[in-house]
């Protein structure tokens, strides 16, 4: 499960990402994208710069980063495949719909871990996104602190944001459990001290109980 098992300390903090573990990312709006366009899933894909062909600088990095402004990454989406401005208000709607829905067992997941630990959001997102989802979404109460890559100007794709949560909240690695999907991300806080778990799905999440020592 990617849990690193054995004499570790107890954990008093979980830090969780948020894409794909409590709430649905971009993956998949492609998808949507294809039937309201008629452009081929896998161009779309590329233009977006998401799974499967997501790399540190290219124009979604950018945009987590803050290095490239929301509308800067819009207008470099449509003009790569061959769409107007005037599909903007499209784009934006599907890109928005993705984060409307958090998975099944997130509520329920995020009260009962709050119970034991403190809770800690760290997210590679931009400004627009993030806001848009946590206003929508009640289950941020449950979180003594969020931190999103646009703050940053790092994703995990370094080690920057894990440093900075640390030393921004005095956390000791060591007592902190780092919740992921993207196996990069649980590699680089690995490196950092953190106990890790790799997330797959609502199948991982007795795994995270099982971490935080309940039942």
């Amino acid at each position: 499960m990617g849990f690193v098992m054995g004499k570790c300390p107890v954990i008093k903090n979980v830090v969780f990402d948020l894409s794909e573990v409590l709430l649905p990312g971009l993956i998949g709006v492609e998808d949507k994208l294809q039937l309201r366009t008629g452009k081929p899933g896998n161009l779309i894909a590329q233009a977006l710069g998401s799974y499967p062909y997501y790399q540190v600088n290219n124009n979604l990095d950018k945009l987590l980063k803050s290095e490239m402004s929301y509308p800067e990454y819009r207008t470099a989406f449509l003009l790569a495949v061959g769409l107007s401005e005037s599909d903007g208000s499209m784009f934006d709607d599907q890109c928005l719909q993705m984060f409307d829905q958090p998975y099944w067992y997130t509520n329920e997941l995020l009260r009962n871990v709050a119970l034991s630990c403190k809770l800690y959001l760290l997210s590679d997102h931009c400004e627009v996104w993030a806001d848009y989802i946590y206003k929508r979404h009640r289950f941020f109460e449950h979180f003594t602190a969020i931190v999103w890559s646009y703050e940053l100007g790092a994703t995990k794709k370094g080690l920057e944001p894990f440093v900075a949560i640390i030393e921004k909240y005095q956390l000791d690695p060591a007592n902190c459990l780092f919740v992921d999907d993207n196996l990069n991300n649980i590699n680089n806080a690995r490196e950092i001290g953190f106990q890790v778990l790799h997330f797959t799905g609502e199948e991982s999440v007795e795994h995270v109980y099982a971490a935080i020592g309940k039942d």
